[in-house]
């Protein structure tokens, strides 16, 4: 996998609950991640580098049991959530 070009994470939804904030960026203050439009949408917003830290483990610990130990009986299954965890993380890279 590639080194990923976002603002690492962690972060945090401001009091207002409308602002992103990351981790300082060489300043005292937190960056500004984004301004959002709802509500409703920073939790999830606020979650996406623990989200895509956590996809690329199962994407490489599955692609790897598939790989040595598939017996077959789900290729068609497991083939495609590897490609859509390939295809989700390299979006979420800006890959894609």
């Amino acid at each position: 996998m590639t080194k990923t070009k976002h603002t690492p994470g962690p972060w945090r939804i401001g009091d207002a609950g409308m602002t992103i904030f990351g981790p300082p960026n060489g300043n005292p203050a937190p960056e500004v991640i984004a301004t959002l439009r709802k509500k409703t949408n920073g939790p999830l917003i606020a979650a996406a580098p623990e989200l895509l830290k956590a996809l690329k483990a199962l994407y490489e610990h599955c692609a790897m049991v598939h790989k040595h130990w598939g017996d077959g009986s789900n290729q068609r299954e497991a083939d495609n959530a590897i490609k859509s965890g390939f295809t989700a993380i390299a979006k979420a890279e800006g890959r894609e």
